[in-house]
């Protein structure tokens, strides 16, 4: 069964150029990883401050190695200090 994830990332004012950056830089090589279905960056309507990637992968063993690879690490820890609060991920399936 499918796993639908969706990351939270909420920006400082000042560092909004960065953390897009960051994170734009993601799309592709998460797009291109083994398991992933989709993944897509989206910023809240009216709050360009939250960017949030939702991500759908065939499933939890997918996903747990893409989020333990180093380059993922690597940019989530470069992006830390830019954001007002830490990141967060929540993992849904599927009921209907």
């Amino acid at each position: 069964m499918a796993l639908h994830v969706i990351a939270s990332f909420t920006s400082r004012p000042e560092s909004i150029d960065e953390v897009r950056d960051l994170l734009i830089g993601l799309v592709e090589p998460i797009r291109n990883d083994p398991g992933c279905i989709q993944c897509d960056l989206v910023s809240r309507e009216g709050n360009e401050l939250e960017l949030l990637f939702i991500e759908q992968w065939h499933g939890p063993q997918e996903l747990d190695r893409h989020l333990a690879d180093p380059h993922i690490a690597a940019v989530v820890q470069r992006a830390a200090p830019l954001l007002a609060r830490p990141f967060s991920l929540d993992r849904f399936t599927a009921v209907g």
